[in-house]
């Protein structure tokens, strides 16, 4: 091995506008430090007591942890201060519409800027702005933003051509740092990607790899302890071109007990310079830049490390979980372009004689992606919320159901674009194939909604399985407690008859208009906490083979919680007089108005089971495919005689 001293890197002359003289870190370079003039000491000086100056502190104090509200609904518990919709104070209010308002007018002006990655100039504008580390302290420039202004400022930052790499770099790259960097980290790298200098790429995606405990990329601790040696194989790295900076998660222990493997990770900053680090050529994908990166016997300074060692599964929930909402914005923002830019190519192809947006066919579908983008907003600022106000709070659910519903919604409306426009959105430069290409990254890239969908419904059956197992163990077990069997089904008639006990009495925390819809809300729960019992019953711990119940179960879930975010949105507009919050009253309305039938269908086809639907059908006709390899009924004009 070659001698540790060749791989320290040359050590950055940085200035020191982010970190007052006295709170500046402990420097690991190994020359001089460079020597100041007078004047400019004095202009860092100056910088830092303007730093001070301009501080506002934000007072935020959270509430106590709360039980999971999702997880809950699984258990037929319904938390009724959640349809308390949050919201910011009106000074915070005011000051974020500027703030937003300033980054969306960069965002249009800088839209036609043909590029495929986040050029220094952009970002160094980004930073003008303070638009990148959104939620960085303000002692080092940034926000200080909570979740809540950050999702506003992620859908201004989405107007831009590139915003799945603005994200990228700003919800997993730079989040790392600034939540989980040391002091050393985050003067030696997050300062210079907040000021646009550098560009992060967030390497967690391995091929053919399902699970982190199966990852290929190992890190091991060199015999003098002062470097970690990296070899592994990233894959569909976005940013990871243009990057500078890379985070990189790598194994860095296994512990063994008995026949159980516990796989450890640890999170580490690599240069891009580093030796050993090899990038491949630029996946040929529109609007992203992705790549390949593999290390080989890369040199890792010890203190690279995020975090902590062999934790960094620990840090990566809050960072999936963010990144989640985060894509949720950009689906709102790309669901809002498509539905004007479709409003004004339907008014532009109406005239006299042919009023196209007096159409009944038309008029749906406007209606449709107006409700569905009203819901996406409304779960994804309610999710924030959560987040928000309370201690700690466990969302991982509610921030999967945030990027489950927009993605799939979104697509929606993007079909729908073309569907109506038709031929001349099969033209590359057309807004809508554009904005469809953009979809399609958003619906597939690092996970796809179907797998989701199943990660939730078992997240919530585990949650509820723990509550319960006494339960549900005498219902699997009827001979052995015949008189709870009989007390159960003379419980569970109404229930069988889908007609469930309605004493929830959600109608009395929402405004009275809403009675119709919060009757519909609590139906919803109540056929759920049945469906819950209902699967677990029936299939016990196989209940994680079974998936297409799973996905079921997941639309109910997801259908509820968007019940729940619209109307307590809608009735807090209407209850404060905003502008149109009748006509929001009526979004609402209408949403639970499908979303109940959905539940309806969706806890039917549970309560029949696997026979009375075509679960069993498709299982058989996928075994036969499999088997022959290939769509194997004959052709419709084949004979045999």
């Amino acid at each position: 091995m070659m001698s540790s001293t060749f791989f320290i890197r040359n050590t950055r002359t940085l200035k020191s506008s982010y970190f007052p003289s006295k709170l500046l870190f402990n420097s690991y370079a190994t020359s001089q430090p460079v020597v100041q003039n007078p004047q400019e000491r004095f202009d860092n000086q100056l910088k830092d007591f303007e730093t001070l100056t301009n501080i506002n502190k934000k007072a935020r104090k959270k509430k106590p942890q709360k039980s999971p509200f999702v997880k809950n609904l699984l258990l037929g518990v319904f938390d009724t201060d959640i349809l308390t919709y949050p919201q910011l104070e009106k000074d915070e209010v005011h000051n974020l519409e500027k703030n937003v308002s300033s980054v969306k007018k960069l965002m249009k002006q800088n839209h036609m800027m043909n590029c495929n990655s986040l050029q220094k100039n952009f970002r160094q504008n980004l930073y003008d702005h303070k638009a990148i580390g959104l939620q960085a302290l303000q002692i080092m420039d940034g926000m200080e933003c909570n979740i809540t202004e950050s999702l506003a400022f992620l859908e201004a930052l989405s107007e831009h051509s590139l915003a799945f790499s603005i994200v990228n770099n700003e919800q997993l790259g730079v989040q790392s740092l600034v939540k989980y960097g040391s002091d050393y980290l985050k003067k030696e790298y997050l300062v210079p990607a907040m000021k646009g200098e550098s560009l992060t790429a967030f390497c967690i995606s391995e091929a053919a790899v399902m699970d982190i405990s199966n990852f290929q990329t190992k890190a091991e601790l060199s015999q003098d302890g002062k470097l970690w040696i990296l070899n592994g194989h990233k894959t569909w790295v976005i940013n990871g071109v243009s990057a500078d900076i890379l985070i990189v998660f790598a194994i860095t222990d296994v512990v063994k007990r008995d026949t159980f493997e516990e796989t450890r990770l640890s999170a580490f900053v690599v240069e891009k310079d580093f030796q050993g680090v090899s990038v491949g050529s630029n996946h040929q994908t529109a609007g992203i830049e992705a790549t390949d990166i593999t290390f080989t016997d890369t040199p890792v300074p010890v203190e690279n490390v995020i975090g902590e060692v062999n934790k960094a599964q620990e840090l990566l929930p809050s960072l999936i979980n963010e990144y989640r909402l985060s894509i949720s914005s950009i689906c709102c923002t790309v669901t809002r372009k498509l539905l004007n830019n479709m409003i004004k190519d339907i008014l532009e192809k109406s005239d006299e004689k042919n009023l196209l947006h007096k159409t009944d066919a038309v008029q749906e579908k406007i209606g449709q992606v107006t409700t569905s983008l009203y819901a996406m907003e409304s779960i994804s600022y309610l999710t924030a919320g959560l987040i928000d106000n309370y201690e700690n709070q466990d969302c991982e659910m509610e921030c999967a159901i945030a990027k489950i519903f927009a993605t799939e919604n979104t697509m929606k409306t993007s079909l729908t674009c073309l569907d109506l426009i038709g031929t001349l959105a099969a033209s590359e430069t057309h807004w809508a194939n554009i904005l469809h290409k953009e979809t399609l990254l958003l619906s597939i890239l690092h996970e796809s909604s179907d797998n989701l969908k199943i990660i939730t419904s078992l997240l919530g059956l585990q949650y509820a399985g723990v509550t319960l197992n006494e339960r549900i163990g005498k219902i699997r077990n009827p001979l052995f407690y015949a008189g709870f069997t009989l007390a159960k089904m003379w419980s569970d008639r109404r229930n069988v008859n889908d007609d469930p006990k309605l004493d929830l009495k959600l109608g009395e925390y929402l405004h009275p208009s809403t009675m119709s819809s919060s009757q519909n809300l609590e139906y919803c729960v109540k056929r759920l906490e049945f469906a819950v019992e209902v699967l677990l019953a029936r299939h016990g711990p196989e209940i994680v083979n079974q998936h297409m119940e799973l996905r079921r179960l997941a639309e109910v879930i997801i259908d509820i919680y968007g019940m729940t975010a619209c109307l307590g949105r809608a009735s807090r507009s209407y209850c404060i007089g905003l502008q149109h919050g009748d006509y929001e009253m009526m979004i609402a309305n209408t949403f639970c108005n499908y979303a109940v039938a959905r539940v309806k269908e969706n806890v039917k086809l549970i309560y029949l089971g696997t026979y009375h639907t075509n679960d069993e059908n498709y299982r058989v006709l996928s075994k036969r495919a499999f088997k022959f390899k290939e769509y194997f009924p004959k052709h419709p004009l084949s004979r045999n005689f």
